[in-house]
């Protein structure tokens, strides 16, 4: 049975395992008022080429084309912001909720499997691209907590950063694209209203909250279709997970040292 999330009172639980931070205004269809140009300016560059592969033996492959997309900054940085419910210390992952103008115009294209979803709602991690100045290590995490505010109005707790491994590529046949990680520890409570980007779509997504288990299950059921999350709530639990088993080893040995000594 496919679960809903039902947008109830500023932090309420309104499903199994989901709160509810800022609502999302809902969307239940879009207007095209002008197609635009493909090879127009916009936030993605289109490459084309004719080419050849070169061999480490001497050899040279037929002709062939492929194309490539590319973003201005090329990379993104996915953001894991969480917390820790008072009560039975669940691990929550805050995610965006809003509308895909793209996604809801699949239905016009010939699907390979039917698919009778109307996109006018998608659950999806908090995310950014990079700008051209973002370089380094610093320069991500630096606009992964930008992006935090700017998208769900959440600042970072003064704690460390957790490190979720490598980047990956989301469409590597496609884009040159890489998306990093980042995960922040933060307060719900302090939750300002986000600065946006003047973007109507950014404007008008909501903030929810969603147990990090339940999150899974509903990326396995196709209930969320980002695989930053699926990804990063993965690596979130292995890197908690690990955190917990080295601090419960260390008060073991720590109260071995008492009873000795």
């Amino acid at each position: 049975m496919k679960a809903r999330v039902r947008m109830g009172p500023r932090g309420r639980i309104t499903g199994r395992g989901i709160v509810v931070i800022r609502r999302q205004r809902r969307v239940t269809g879009v207007r095209i008022v002008e197609r635009l140009p493909a090879s127009g300016p916009g936030f993605l560059t289109l490459e084309r080429f004719r080419a050849k592969n070169l061999y480490r033996d001497g050899g040279v492959s037929a002709f062939y084309r492929f194309e490539v997309l590319h973003r201005r900054g090329v990379d993104a940085v996915a953001i894991l912001p969480f917390y820790f419910q008072p009560r039975g210390r669940r691990l929550m992952v805050v995610c965006k909720i809003g509308f895909r103008p793209g996604l809801h115009r699949r239905s016009r294209l010939a699907l390979p499997v039917r698919d009778r979803r109307r996109y006018t709602s998608v659950i999806e991690a908090v995310a950014g691209s990079l700008e051209p100045g973002d370089r380094g290590m610093s320069g991500i995490t630096a606009r992964a907590r930008q992006e935090l505010m700017e998208e769900t109005g959440l600042r970072a707790l003064p704690k460390p950063i957790l490190g979720l491994g490598a980047g990956f590529f989301p469409s590597h046949g496609q884009s040159t694209e890489k998306v990093h990680l980042r995960a922040f520890e933060i307060d719900p409570a302090h939750a300002l209203e986000p600065q946006g980007d003047g973007s109507v779509n950014e404007a008008d997504a909501g903030t929810i909250a969603i147990e990090a288990t339940r999150l899974l299950f509903m990326c396995r059921a196709g209930l969320i279709e980002d695989p930053k999350l699926e990804i990063g709530v993965s690596r979130l639990l292995l890197v908690l997970r690990g955190r917990t088993s080295r601090a419960r080893r260390a008060t073991v040995r720590r109260r071995t040292f008492d009873a000795h000594f």
